[in-house]
């Protein structure tokens, strides 16, 4: 008697389902272990031995699941700065409609914001970057990034809106080094600001530094 395979398709579906969620808990078992020890002792002293350990699981399932802690790191540091949105570039949504001096402070609490969740990730990657040159790279494609993003918050930013004889481009390159990793490692770890202290000196260091002080800027974009 030939046996009924009807149900074959469903249960395969359902054991891709299963191992896919199981491939997600590591991955992300990983890389809460990841956090803790890059936290606790610095990426060089880090080892995988101790993070596979640390996540409950063998080194070659490390492997399998990241290839390599420096992926691991670079995985640490685009969670913290997505926080809860599917990807970084998803918070550009926070910024439709919003005129010139509502964009700028919707940039402050979005950078303080990132800053909060991403401080240890930045300090790590620069720190790692000075002995590893794939890290380097990894960082300087991220400062790129950090600079594209800003340049579409400022897309819908008139011209006429920004202080006198800053162009565009210009713009977008101070507001890139005002809002840095650096400028929130100087004031908040070393000088001890406070994270809305530090939202404030965001919001009138970028307007006093980008926008006309009477340009209309406050008109609904």
């Amino acid at each position: 008697m030939t046996a009924d395979r009807s149900d074959e398709p469903t249960s395969r579906s359902r054991q891709k389902r299963v191992g896919e969620a199981l491939r997600r808990d590591t991955r992300n078992r990983l890389l809460e272990a990841a956090e803790g020890e890059f936290t606790a002792h610095g990426y060089t002293r880090t080892t995988v031995t101790r993070i596979a350990a640390s996540a409950g699981v063998s080194v070659q399932t490390l492997y399998l699941a990241w290839g390599s802690k420096r992926e691991l790191l670079r995985g640490y540091l685009e969670s913290a700065l997505a926080g809860d949105a599917a990807s970084p570039e998803d918070a550009i949504t926070r910024f439709t409609g919003l005129s010139p001096r509502e964009r700028l402070a919707e940039l402050a609490d979005l950078v303080t914001e990132i800053a909060e969740r991403a401080a240890t990730g930045w300090r790590l990657y620069r720190d790692a970057s000075a002995v590893d040159p794939d890290i380097a790279a990894d960082w300087d494609e991220l400062q790129l990034l950090r600079h594209r993003l800003i340049a579409r918050v400022f897309e819908d930013i008139p011209a006429t809106a920004l202080a006198d004889g800053l162009t565009p481009k210009a713009a977008v390159d101070t507001a890139w080094t005002i809002a840095s990793p650096d400028s929130h490692d100087l004031l908040v770890r070393r000088l001890g600001y406070a994270p809305g202290e530090f939202r404030d000196w965001m919001e009138q260091t970028l307007t006093a530094a980008v926008l006309a002080p009477d340009s209309g800027a406050d008109a609904t974009m």
